[in-house]
């Protein structure tokens, strides 16, 4: 992600720093409309699922961001996503 993306998303980053989860997906899906297959857009959408904790979309939104921009911060997201799930899993069998 580059200085320009990430000055044009501000309000979506703004909008996760402050938990408004509602309005950042808003703008996400304004922005959208604009600009097709977006890895940043991807990124930002999938950040908000994970604060919604929902897992599946959020790694879903992760995974299309890779598929355009494979060395991109969603990456580490989605690895660091099912890490955790990998290790929720584990013990939940184990109770």
């Amino acid at each position: 992600m580059n200085t320009a993306e990430m000055n044009h998303f501000q309000d979506i980053y703004d909008a996760l720093d402050h938990g408004q989860t509602d309005e950042a997906m808003r703008l996400i899906c304004q922005e959208q409309q604009k600009t097709e297959h977006s890895a940043e857009l991807y990124y930002l959408q999938g950040k908000v699922f994970m604060k919604q904790s929902d897992w599946g979309n959020a790694i879903s939104c992760f995974l299309k961001s890779e598929e355009i921009e494979p060395e991109g911060p969603a990456r580490q997201c989605r690895l660091m996503l099912t890490e955790i799930m990998d290790f929720y899993n584990k013990d939940m069998y184990n109770q």
